[in-house]
C-alpha cells in the first residue's frame, strides 16, 4: 500500500477509536446502533502502534455491552488488530478465544478471526511468539478451538513456505491419533498430509457402522457396514443401492456437518476442480470416532441432505461382503416428486 495512504487511513481508523469510546461512555440504549460508528471502512493498513492498546480495551467493552450493531463492530475491531501485525497482540488473540456469554451468535467467528490473527502475524512477522501461541492452542479444552487451531498452525506453516519442525509433525502426529473429538484429529490428518507425512490409518482390517437417515424424512434409516480400507465414494453408492435411488447426480460429503465448509469437505471424483476427492477418502484415515455426525449431500438441484452417524467402530471385521446393510427401518421416498 503507498505510504501516504496508509497514514492517511490509520488517521481515519484513530479517528473512529476516538467515536466509538464516546459512543460506549454514554449511557445504553436500546435503540442506539452501534455500527453507525463505522469502523470497517478503514482497516486495511491497521492502526497506529499507539492505538493498539486502546483496541485492544475498546473489544472489551464492545464484547461486554453489546448490543445493536455490536457483532460487526467487533469484527471491525478484530481486523483492525489483525491488520495491525504487531506481536503486543498474542496475549489478546488467546484472550478473545475464551470470551463468551450466554446465546452469543458471535462465539465461532471470533475464534476464527482471533486464530486467523496469530496465524496472520506468523505469516508475515514470522514471529516466534504466534507460531507458539498457535501450538499451546491446539490443546485448548473446546474441541472447536483445538480444530481451529490446528488448521490455521498449518496455514502460518505453508503459507509462508516454511517447513514444519520436526517436533511440531510429531505433536500433530500425537493429536491425529489421540484427541478424542474428530475435528482436531481430522484437521491434523489434513496438515499431515499436505506436509508429505503418512496419515495414520485406524482400525486396519476393521469396519465402520454408519447409521443413515435422509434429513427432513422421518421414520426411515439404514445402518451399512463398511471395511476400514473402503471410502467415501464406497459409502455414497452403498447409501443410494440402500434406498434404491439412482446414483445420477453430483454429491459431497462435509465430514463436520456443515454444507459447504471446504476445510471439511471432499467432493465428488466428477468435480475435477474440487480437490480432496471421495474415492481418495479412506474411511480408517479420516479420524472418525464413535457417535460423530457428518452430512452427505446428494443431487445439488433437488438438494438431498443425509444425516450420517458413526454408530459403531470393531477392530475387525466379519468375513463377507463390504459394504453391506444391517439394519433397514421404513420405506425411502421416491428419488424426484416428493417434499
Amino acid at each position: 500500500m503507498d505510504p501516504k495512504l496508509a497514514a492517511q487511513m490509520r488517521e481515519k481508523a484513530h479517528a473512529a477509536l476516538i467515536r466509538l469510546t464516546k459512543f460506549l461512555d454514554q449511557e445504553p440504549s436500546r435503540r442506539a446502533d452501534m455500527k453507525n460508528v463505522r469502523i470497517w471502512e478503514h482497516g486495511a493498513a491497521g492502526l497506529h502502534p499507539e492505538d493498539l492498546p486502546l483496541a485492544h480495551r475498546l473489544y472489551r467493552r464492545v464484547f461486554e455491552r453489546g448490543g445493536l450493531g455490536s457483532h460487526l463492530v467487533q469484527e471491525a475491531l478484530l481486523n483492525l488488530v489483525a491488520a495491525t501485525e504487531d506481536v503486543r497482540s498474542v496475549p489478546f488473540w488467546l484472550e478473545v478465544l475464551d470470551l463468551k456469554k450466554p446465546r452469543d451468535q458471535f462465539t465461532r467467528q471470533r475464534r476464527t478471526l482471533a486464530l486467523a490473527g496469530l496465524a496472520r502475524l506468523a505469516i508475515n512477522r514470522n514471529a516466534p511468539e504466534a507460531y507458539e501461541a498457535l501450538r499451546r492452542t491446539m490443546h485448548h479444552a473446546d474441541p472447536e478451538v483445538r480444530a481451529l487451531a490446528v488448521h490455521y498452525l498449518g496455514q502460518a506453516y505453508m503459507e509462508a513456505e516454511r517447513p514444519l519442525p520436526e517436533d511440531v509433525l510429531e505433536e500433530l502426529e500425537g493429536i491425529a491419533v489421540d484427541d478424542p473429538a474428530f475435528g482436531p484429529r481430522f484437521q491434523a490428518r489434513v496438515v499431515l498430509r499436505a506436509a508429505g507425512r503418512p496419515v495414520p490409518m485406524d482400525n486396519p482390517g476393521g469396519a465402520y457402522a454408519f447409521k443413515v437417515r435422509l434429513k427432513w424424512y422421518k421414520g426411515m434409516y439404514r445402518v451399512i457396514e463398511l471395511r476400514s480400507e473402503q471410502t467415501l465414494d464406497d459409502l455414497h453408492y452403498a447409501i443410494q443401492r440402500s434406498i434404491g435411488w439412482d446414483a445420477d447426480h453430483l454429491y459431497s460429503f462435509f465430514m463436520n456437518g456443515r454444507r459447504f465448509d471446504n476445510w471439511y469437505a471432499f467432493a465428488c471424483p466428477y468435480e475435477e476442480d474440487r480437490p480432496p476427492w471421495t474415492d481418495q477418502a479412506v474411511i480408517g484415515e479420516l479420524g472418525l470416532v464413535k457417535g460423530h455426525k457428518f452430512l452427505y449431500y446428494f443431487d445439488y438441484g433437488d438438494s438431498h441432505e443425509f444425516e450420517v452417524k458413526v454408530v459403531g467402530i470393531y477392530p475387525e471385521a466379519e468375513p463377507g461382503e463390504y459394504p453391506r446393510v444391517v439394519k433397514s427401518v421404513g420405506e425411502a421416498p421416491p428419488q424426484y416428486g416428493w417434499d
